[in-house]
């Protein structure tokens, strides 16, 4: 029995680990496809800046599938973990702010961008492709999506009791502030600008 529930414990922690690497390389996808996508000045360069975010319906699904699935089932299953403690039920909520913020709040930012850029005419880009590139609440959700999850693994490899959980969570929240409000402060694209005039007709300055 001792070896059989050693088993089913490793490989659920396998299966979360699993969960865990899919989830960070999808949002390491989605950071660099919104990176990529400011400093693209026609919808040829937004396509291809933003062509990695087809795998992330696939990625997204799986990972939350695996990490939550995996988690809880290891959380109930082993006598090391309980679900009061408080890096779990913070892991826990982790998990559904990624969800919300990255998926069910603004969509996945680099597949709408996707979404856009697939409709657009070949060309420069046009000015509501430009507005959508520097959206602050795209820029917002994939910037704190990052910071969970980067605090998502530090919660699980350090597990700390609740005072450490607390002073994470402020250490995150500060972070996120700071990524929310660089991504409000960005200016838009304006009339003048590069993007502007490569909307205009040809011949014209």
């Amino acid at each position: 029995m001792t070896t059989l529930t050693t088993t089913v414990d490793a490989l659920l922690l396998f299966g979360h680990v699993i969960g865990v690497v899919v989830l960070v390389a999808g949002i390491g996808l989605e950071v660099y496809a919104v990176a990529a996508a400011s400093r693209a000045t026609t919808v040829a360069e937004l396509r291809l800046a933003v062509r990695p975010a087809r795998v992330l319906p696939a990625m997204m699904p799986l990972a939350t599938l695996l990490m939550t699935g995996c988690g809880l089932a290891l959380v109930a299953h082993d006598r090391d973990f309980r679900f009061g403690d408080a890096w779990v039920v913070a892991s826990i909520g982790i998990v559904v702010a990624i969800s919300v913020v990255g998926g069910g709040f603004s969509g996945r930012p680099a597949t709408r961008l996707l979404d856009a850029a697939d409709g657009a005419p070949e060309g420069p880009l046009p000015r509501h492709l430009a507005a959508l590139v520097h959206d602050p609440i795209l820029l917002a959700s994939a910037r704190i999506t990052a910071i969970a999850a980067v605090w998502a693994i530090w919660l699980m490899s350090v597990r700390p009791h609740a005072t450490g959980t607390m002073v994470s969570l402020a250490a995150a929240a500060l972070l996120s502030l700071i990524a929310v409000g660089g991504a409000i402060g960005r200016p838009l694209p304006t009339a003048g600008s590069d993007l502007e005039q490569g909307t205009g007709a040809p011949g014209q300055p």
